[in-house]
């Protein structure tokens, strides 16, 4: 955290220098333990002294999701215990959810730059906060509080997002004032449900600030969330491969991109760098996770870089814009309020997917999708039940369909999750449009 303080004002020579410091040791390190990367290198005749520049890093080819699903467990370090290593899945907003394994250096750089993210936004380690996460707090068939677990480490209240509902909302606002919360960190959605929910019974929720994450942010949601928290929205971006991070300062005038949590570039169709103002292709490099490094690993966002200086006077560097796609809030049986990300793991349990969508057309169903070639098996049936069972309720029945393909919205993306349902109060969901920052196209 002190590191990052500091490195706020840095020079972009000396963020690069730091960059290409830790660059260095992360190729040694791939090359000497890391098979994939040893064969990948091998292949092209490159030795860990050829990559030594972030103009280097092109003598490497890009990863993609489907070069992480063939690679598996030869991404995986041997200098590592397994042991000691945490597993976490990708969200799978446009891709099959990908396995991610993590050590403890990019564990700790993550939660550093949280917490840098939560001082902009004016709540500092220490002060009490409220956290809506997307695994379960408490079982998903309680249905009286507490609803909630406190971390007192961190001064910090967890909420599930699985268990929103219209029945548990008054208990979560109660309790986020009761422990005087300064801020509300959660994804988009849910920061929007409960605002609508302030909205419809006339009241508001002081805070100091709302941040958001995993998903996109749409501006009327903001500017719900602003008029009902009493406090500005900070945004931010990052993903499972923790390969890129940026947020929101308080100028709010676009994303600050973390150059010490990776090395991000911003590619064409052909591999090339694109000028700053041009969308291209996100790339990320790691430069924490020595466990499973992902160098150059393309996490299918579209982007833009900045060359302008935020007024905030910080030097880190600025993502000029940001687009992403959201699916829509899922509505259960009990009226309770579930993100998309929540049924985009659905994938996991299928093998050999090239597309799909789940598809809300009432509360006590989900229609899945599926484009591959082979047909659905019992066991993979079976899987998905349970997890929807575990995060919708045993009562959502869950029907499985294999189709030639599915059509495509805006620029060619898929949309993953759709729900027809209206949320409660007969609030309608949300636009099916990319989320945008800073004039993406």
């Amino acid at each position: 955290m002190e590191f990052l303080e500091a490195s706020e004002t840095a020079s972009p020579e000396e963020h690069r220098a730091h960059q290409e410091s830790r660059l260095r040791e992360l190729i040694r390190h791939a090359y000497g333990t890391v098979p994939y990367y040893r064969d990948v290198m091998d292949e092209r005749g490159l030795k860990p002294t050829d990559i030594g520049s972030i103009e280097d890093l092109s003598k490497l080819p890009v990863l993609t999701k489907d070069d992480v699903r063939r690679a598996g467990d030869r991404l995986v370090s041997h200098s590592f215990n397994p042991k000691e290593l945490r597993t976490a899945w990708t969200s799978a907003t446009s891709e099959s959810p990908l396995p991610v394994r993590w050590d403890r250096s990019v564990a700790l750089m993550n939660h550093a730059s949280y917490m840098r993210m939560r001082r902009w936004a004016g709540v500092p380690f220490g002060r009490p906060y409220a956290t809506m996460q997307g695994t379960p707090v408490v079982p998903i068939s309680q249905s009286k509080p507490p609803f909630w677990r406190h971390n007192p480490l961190w001064n910090q209240v967890l909420f599930s997002a699985i268990s929103l509902s219209d029945e548990s909302l008054p208990h979560y606002v109660r309790k986020i004032r009761e422990c005087k919360a300064e801020m509300l960190e959660t994804y988009p959605s849910c920061a929007y449900v409960m605002a609508r929910f302030l909205e419809a019974k006339g009241e508001y929720l002081p805070l100091t600030c709302v941040i958001t994450t995993g998903e996109p942010l749409f501006p009327n949601e903001r500017a719900v969330m602003e008029e009902r928290f009493q406090a500005p929205v900070f945004d931010a971006y990052g993903q499972a491969e923790r390969v890129i991070f940026s947020s929101e300062c308080e100028k709010h005038d676009g994303h600050h991109i973390f150059p010490e949590y990776g090395i991000t570039e911003f590619l064409d169709g052909d591999g090339n760098d694109v000028p700053a103002g041009e969308f291209g292709l996100m790339i990320g490099t790691s430069l924490h996770n020595l466990a499973m490094p992902f160098i150059r690993y393309a996490c299918g966002d579209i982007a833009s870089r900045s060359d302008k200086i935020c007024s905030c006077g910080r030097t880190l560097p600025m993502l000029g814009g940001l687009t992403r796609r959201a699916g829509d809030i899922l509505v259960t049986p009990d009226g309770r309020m579930v993100p998309p990300i929540m049924v985009t793991w659905i994938v996991k349990f299928l093998e050999g997917v090239t597309n799909w969508q789940v598809v809300q057309e009432s509360p006590e169903e989900l229609l899945v999708l599926v484009v591959r070639d082979e047909p659905v098996r019992e066991s993979e049936l079976e899987g998905i039940r349970g997890y929807v069972s575990r995060r919708l309720g045993p009562e959502v029945r869950v029907r499985v369909e294999l189709v030639p393909e599915i059509p495509r919205v805006g620029r060619g993306k898929s949309r993953h999750v759709l729900s027809r349902v209206p949320l409660v109060w007969g609030v309608p969901n949300r636009s099916s449009e990319p989320a945008r920052l800073g004039g993406a196209p």
